[in-house]
């Protein structure tokens, strides 16, 4: 089969599309011819930081049709179109991954779409459950505008929060109020703890969903109430972040690692999940496309993905 691989880590110019040895699914696995793939945050982080092994294809999510099922595979038939993840081989023309991180697409559902599913939007509603969020409480979204956080934005919206995000751009944080931004923060010369203070008459806010990470997650800190749910989902703005464990006792404020997943499979996470295709067939949910390229021009593909500013996912299709 054809794939998108490269050799050694680095920018996007590091793929190359060649011919690798077709996928052979375990017992608990299935078999896909893909169609769509969408290039997540942990595929560019990845790709830019991490040797792979000989002939590894890269890649968290795809979707396509069933062609073979593992013996100790239940509820899933040849011929049925799912979403997958796993944490390598979508970016190929065919892919084994574990049963239970798959997901029937709804009849309708664009399939491009669809491949989104799981990770972006299955994270940001994981996101939001650790979080405990309720109606009427106070959401900020640190990285607003990437893919989880447009979805965070979104479902926090429905569930009845004030949802305040931040970004680089007024113009993109702009355009995120149809999808149910209240408020936004631009982050520059002003800290966002000092911008939200003045946006709020020095009222706090109830839950912190950061998609961030570093500098970011402890400027946010002083502005969660006491007792306060903060979840963290990415480490671009650092791994190595020092967070005052005295604020931290002080203000009863809990931290909470979210990697969805080891757990994607899980009674909870899988029916959060299984609920998104749903919404996002009734149009009760909206995950906009920004760009698609095909399967043989991957470097294309994740150079778009990086550039900051666009609203939208970026797929690829084989």
């Amino acid at each position: 089969m054809k794939a998108a691989i490269y050799h050694q880590a680095g920018g996007p110019d590091v793929f190359r599309y060649e011919d690798v040895a077709d996928p052979v699914p375990a017992a608990d696995e299935i078999l896909i011819r893909v169609e769509a793939i969408s290039i997540e945050g942990g595929d560019l982080v990845g790709r830019r930081d991490l040797a792979p092994g000989k002939n590894e294809v890269p890649g968290y999510a795809a979707a396509g049709e069933i062609l073979e099922i593992g013996k100790d595979v239940k509820g899933l038939a040849v011929g049925q179109k799912v979403a997958t993840f796993h944490w390598k081989g979508s970016h190929a023309e065919l892919r084994a991954v574990p049963a239970r991180n798959c997901f029937v697409i709804p009849d309708g559902l664009d399939i491009g779409v669809a491949s989104t599913i799981p990770v972006g939007p299955g994270t940001a509603a994981w996101a939001l459950h650790l979080a405990k969020l309720k109606p009427g409480q106070t959401v900020l979204v640190l990285g607003a505008a990437g893919g989880v956080g447009l979805a965070t934005v979104q479902l926090a919206a429905k569930l009845g929060a004030r949802v305040i995000g931040t970004g680089t751009r007024p113009e993109s944080l702009e355009r995120i109020r149809e999808y149910g931004l209240d408020d936004g923060i631009v982050i520059g010369e002003k800290p966002a703890s000092e911008q939200i203070r003045a946006l709020l008459g020095g009222n706090e806010v109830d839950v912190i969903i950061d998609t961030i990470g570093g500098d970011a997650l402890v400027d946010a800190l002083k502005v969660l109430k006491d007792g306060g749910n903060a979840v963290l989902i990415g480490v671009f703005g650092g791994r190595n972040t020092m967070i005052d464990a005295g604020s931290l006792l002080k203000h009863r404020h809990t931290v909470i690692g979210c990697l969805l997943g080891p757990e994607m499979g899980d009674e909870i996470p899988r029916r959060l999940i299984t609920e998104l295709f749903g919404m996002a067939k009734n149009g009760d949910l909206e995950i906009p496309i920004d760009a698609s390229f095909p399967l043989s021009d991957a470097a294309s593909a994740h150079r778009r993905a990086e550039e900051r500013g666009r609203i939208g996912r970026v797929l690829m299709t084989v």
